[in-house]
């Protein structure tokens, strides 16, 4: 049985926020306590005092120090908010974290507990090996989230919400403008809270950080000049206030002394110090995947293998979903975890998440648009494995939607899927560069649930592509201080042309007429010296839809890539220059290529039917007349029209 000191960790307030802030987890004991003052330190001291309490009653003497000292070492603090309980772990005693939670879960859904201080490697390590990446606590991603955790951070502690707490560190930051707020006060409420900063600001709490430090003001006041300030009265009180407030001044860039979440500045410096990004920290990247990427997935739970036993997350052991409770798994991600499991053999964890709609896509594609990751770790190997999955567009359970008989369906869903190959094929035949992303074709067993009643309940086989991940960064999210850099931009710009060639040449397309280019598929590769080294394609959508249009039809879409950038770029006319070249360059490769090889270019699908309708023979048929008629030159100028008619339209551009 857990004891409690204090209220319930499930409490709300009239606003319905967590009556309690925080609270500290006593492993050993089994003990929690929630009850006020609001610091993790005082509440351990009062587990202390509650001890010798106890230990009076029986007669026995107080705890030593000793004793003492290790009983408080091994505690473990906890936040709340509104989604749940917040576990703030010592990295180096992961186990005494695992125990809280183990506790935890006794008191709330195991779905509302989640740990802090991922950016550690230790913290997200230990949960990455146990198929946990899940429980990591996510940051907000989008502008108004981030807004929203800045505000929702103001906390106090006996008096009035001075400060931004961040909860990675458990340090407290008092703006300049929170202890401006202090002149409305009276002397001796002015007085308490000048202590109260003096008194809290000189503490350091279990992780070494000061329990209040001031935002972008450094050390410029030591905490004792608060407590002397806090002595005085009156005309000398109010004096010591505004010699304190000017030095903070001074030390404060201008355009940051006022608390403002919608300026970008402000908000983006507040909001790294409440996620714990210190200059005094190395933050690791999650899981060895791009940042951008891994903003974008939503972890869901994994598996580990222990003596060779499958070990799924407890979660795919309940089918119904609780009040308040987060989503269960779907069935089909845990046919993943098992598909992974059987093809991988000998491994430590799985951990699978969701991957959220890249925004450079049209929302309104049809069609089935699941994504997930995949990260594995081999007994026998250091390296992780990490892999992409992605759900055909059109598979049974869509065929079935559209009307058709199970057999149906299904046969048009293996056509379907030969057809995804033999795009992919005709990709590396023009030179695509597919080579950093193997790929291969799998299915998962689900149960339809669709619009037609007549196979409802059903089971049916969903075809999934899974490739490599491809280590790098898309090309659209390339930095803008190193397109800044002349050499650099210059160098991408020529990879970046070589990678359009054949990208125009295939057809890569929206059905509504757009070229797919340059919109999150292409992965900038550097070298170990941080140089642009190659562009590697990672998904070959749209291959194939543009077959019968004059290639000069496109020369807008191919400027486009050019002309995003010129306004960040160091030199725009040698930037140009290096993408146009890098173009003409790559298109006359493939030209030859298919002069000196005619004949296996052109028998490459002679086996597959010929529709002038447009079935993938005939597509591939007019994709090589139009490269063989076709002169890279000319396109090249009339790409670079394109750009110089938009840098008219627009100087900036």
């Amino acid at each position: 049985m857990t004891t409690i000191l204090g209220p319930s960790l499930a409490d709300r307030d009239s606003s319905g926020k967590p009556s309690v802030p925080v609270a500290t987890v006593f492993p050993d004991d089994r003990a929690i306590v929630t009850e006020p003052p609001t610091t993790h330190g005082e509440q351990r001291e009062r587990y202390l005092a509650y001890l010798n309490e106890q230990r009076a009653a029986r007669g026995e003497p107080r705890l030593e120090p000793r004793q003492a000292e290790e009983l408080l070492d091994r505690s473990v603090d906890l936040l709340t908010d509104e989604r749940g309980v917040l576990i703030r772990p010592d990295p180096w005693r992961m186990d005494l974290a695992f125990a809280a939670d183990e506790i935890l879960q006794e008191l709330a859904p195991r779905e509302r507990i989640r740990f802090l201080d991922v950016a550690d490697p230790r913290v997200a390590g230990a949960l990455r090996r146990r198929g946990e990446n899940w429980r990591m606590h996510p940051p907000p991603t989008s502008a108004p989230q981030i807004v929203q955790t800045i505000r929702d951070s103001r906390v106090a502690l006996r008096g009035l919400p001075l400060y931004y707490y961040a909860k990675p560190t458990g340090i407290r930051y008092l703006t300049l403008d929170g202890l401006r707020s202090l002149r409305a006060l009276d002397d001796p409420s002015l007085q308490q809270h000048l202590r109260e900063i003096g008194q809290v600001g000189s503490r350091r709490n279990r992780r070494g950080h000061r329990e209040l430090e001031l935002f972008l003001g450094g050390s410029c006041i030591a905490p004792q000049e608060f407590l002397a300030a806090a002595d005085l009265q009156g005309a000398q009180l109010r004096a010591a206030l505004e010699h304190l407030l000017s030095r903070f001044e001074q030390a404060v860039p201008p355009h940051l002394r006022q608390d403002d979440p919608d300026d970008p500045a402000w908000r983006n410096r507040m909001f790294a110090c409440l996620m714990g990004q210190r200059d005094d920290i190395i933050v690791e990247e999650q899981a060895g995947l791009d940042p951008e990427l891994s903003m974008m997935i939503q972890w869901l739970p994994g598996a580990r293998i222990e003596e060779g036993e499958l070990l799924l997350d407890c979660a795919y052991d309940q089918t119904q979903r609780r009040s308040g409770e987060e989503p269960r798994p779907s069935a089909v991600v845990r046919g993943l975890i098992l598909n992974l499991a059987q093809e991988y053999g000998d491994l430590q964890y799985i951990n699978i998440g969701s991957v959220l709609p890249s925004p450079d896509r049209p929302p309104t594609r049809e069609g089935r648009r699941e994504v997930y990751v995949a990260q594995l770790q081999h007994r026998r190997s250091p390296a992780e494995v990490i892999l992409m999955i992605k759900f055909l567009r059109w598979g049974v359970r869509e065929r079935l939607d559209a009307g058709e008989a199970l057999d149906r369906a299904m046969l048009l869903t293996e056509e379907y899927t030969q057809y995804v190959q033999d795009r992919r094929l005709a990709c590396r035949q023009l030179g695509m560069n597919l080579s950093q992303s193997n790929m291969t074709v799998r299915k998962v067993r689900e149960v339809y649930e669709g619009r037609n009643s007549t196979y409802l309940g059903c089971i049916i086989w969903s075809p999934y592509l899974q490739r490599d991940y491809i280590s790098g960064v898309a090309t659209n999210r390339v930095l803008s201080r190193k397109l800044a850099d002349a050499d650099y931009s210059v160098a991408f710009a020529r990879l970046l042309g070589q990678a359009a060639a054949p990208n125009l040449i295939i057809g890569r397309s929206e059905l509504a007429g757009p070229a797919i280019f340059d919109a999150g598929d292409e992965i900038l590769i550097e070298d170990a010296d941080g140089w642009p080294a190659e562009i590697a394609v990672a998904d070959h959508v749209g291959t194939l839809v543009d077959w019968n249009h004059p290639l000069e039809s496109k020369a807008r879409d191919y400027a486009a890539p050019i002309l995003r950038r010129l306004p960040r770029v160091g030199d725009r006319q040698a930037f140009v220059e290096a993408y146009l070249s890098g173009f003409i360059v790559s298109f006359t490769h493939i030209q030859r290529e298919y002069q000196r090889h005619r004949r296996a270019f052109d028998t490459l699908f002679k086996h597959l039917p010929r529709d002038p309708g447009g079935s993938l023979a005939y597509r591939w048929e007019q994709v090589l007349q139009r490269l063989a008629t076709a002169d890279p030159t000319t396109l090249a100028g009339l790409i670079r029209l394109e750009i110089a008619r938009a840098a008219s339209r627009d100087p900036s551009a």
